[in-house]
């Protein structure tokens, strides 16, 4: 074996250590919607703060998280990886230590916005991925981070419901920073930013103004956001108001902490078969993003058969519960394992990295609109069916910008 097979060898090793460990990182960050949200009553009763507004929260929450996402390209070309993964590191770990102790609104709110802003990370953590991993397995190894990153989406309400059975409330708060705080320094004690022989900070030129502008012009891109907007719809939607939604129903925290499994499960098998699909048609296919696009595109359709599922099951009884549950969160998943290697496959890499934060940003300008528009509007009036049925309405959206962004596509040479 020669020395460029062995480099080849420890770069996939590597890459997928990497793959992983990033993962393990979001995995800590997305845990804290769900928990957050059982604990809503306990903490509205300590704090003072009504449900309602303790529930606006994660929306404040996610408009941070859409800001940051905005900026992730700039700050990770002006200051590199671990210096936004620091700054990400603590505002998401610091929080969930005083959260529990806001005895006023706008300190609540305050820490909801600095916990947001750990999001920097999240285009960061897959430009490094794909630096590291070969073409072949860009479809795959963005699955595997995706599923693991968004399953702490089911994970942390499984995990706050046993711990809030077995040591109260505020055990959920205190445990989930420690994981993040742990995570975190390991990331930082293993992680290189890129293999060896490549320079370890961006590329050069990515976030300048003309670059910049070249990017956000296009209409590529805000195709690509829109076709993405209700994955992200969807799994926020989930991730904060499922846990709510089955307590409306009636289950308890010990049921619902297994009802949430099932989103982990959801979101995992979804990410990792998306992922290897959209693999196995870009090889296949003699333009790769188109076959790309139209696999993240067969999610929004299996997005609205869930929907019609959810609504017209009786959701009393708990195995057709963990079974819609589990299709729900499947298909509006779909799109996180099929989404981020189109990027690569349409910029160069100049552009990704700008184009990653971007797209995922302005995707995610539906998070902070979701819980709203499903748990608060909706559910607060016992009209839940309506709210889930806003994803529906969101997958419609996204299917037909995927079809504008498919005809440009093949227009292109």
């Amino acid at each position: 074996m020669g020395n460029a097979d062995l480099l080849l060898k420890f770069k996939t090793g590597r890459g997928w250590y990497i793959v992983l460990i990033n993962a393990l990182v979001g995995c800590g960050v997305a845990a804290g919607f769900p928990q957050f949200s059982m604990t809503i009553t306990a903490l509205s009763e300590k704090s003072g703060i009504a449900p309602g507004v303790l529930m606006t929260g994660d929306t404040v929450k996610s408009a941070a998280i859409v800001f940051a996402m905005l900026l992730s390209g700039f700050a990770y070309n002006r200051f590199g990886a671990r210096k936004v993964f620091i700054f990400s590191l603590l505002t998401s770990a610091l929080p969930q230590f005083f959260i529990p102790h806001a005895g006023s609104i706008f300190a609540f709110m305050a820490f909801k916005v600095i916990q947001g802003l750990s999001a920097m990370i999240f285009p960061v953590f897959l430009v490094i991925i794909l630096r590291w991993m070969e073409e072949k397995n860009a479809g795959l190894s963005t699955a595997v981070f995706n599923s693991i990153f968004f399953a702490g989406g089911g994970l942390g309400g499984t995990m706050a419901g046993f711990l809030i059975a077995g040591h109260g409330w505020l055990a959920s708060y205190y445990a989930l920073g420690a994981v993040q705080l742990f995570t975190g320094l390991l990331w930082l004690c293993t992680v290189k930013e890129a293999p060896p022989g490549e320079r370890a900070e961006s590329s050069e030129g990515v976030g300048r103004e003309g670059v910049a502008k070249e990017v956000i012009a296009s209409p590529v891109l805000w195709l690509l956001a829109l076709s993405f907007f209700a994955t992200m719809w969807g799994v926020q939607a989930i991730t904060v108001d499922w846990a709510l939604f089955g307590e409306w129903l009636g289950y308890d925290a010990l049921a619902l902490s297994k009802i949430m499994s099932a989103v982990t499960l959801g979101i995992a098998s979804s990410c990792i078969l998306s992922g290897k699909t959209s693999d196995f048609f870009a090889k296949a296919a003699a333009k790769k993003s188109l076959a790309r696009v139209a696999v993240l595109m067969a999610g929004h359709a299996l997005t609205l058969a869930s929907v019609c599922f959810l609504l017209f099951a009786d959701l009393g009884n708990f195995t057709l519960f963990y079974a819609a549950t589990f299709l729900f969160t499947f298909s509006v998943s779909w799109g996180l394992g099929a989404f981020y290697c189109i990027l690569p496959e349409i910029y160069d890499a100049r552009t990704v990295p700008l184009a990653t934060g971007f797209t995922g940003g302005l995707a995610d300008m539906g998070m902070p609109a979701a819980p709203m528009v499903v748990g608060v509007f909706f559910g607060l009036r016992g009209l839940w069916g309506l709210g889930w049925a806003s994803c529906a309405a969101a997958a419609a959206i996204s299917f037909l910008a995927g079809l504008s962004l498919l005809v440009i596509l093949r227009g292109r040479s």
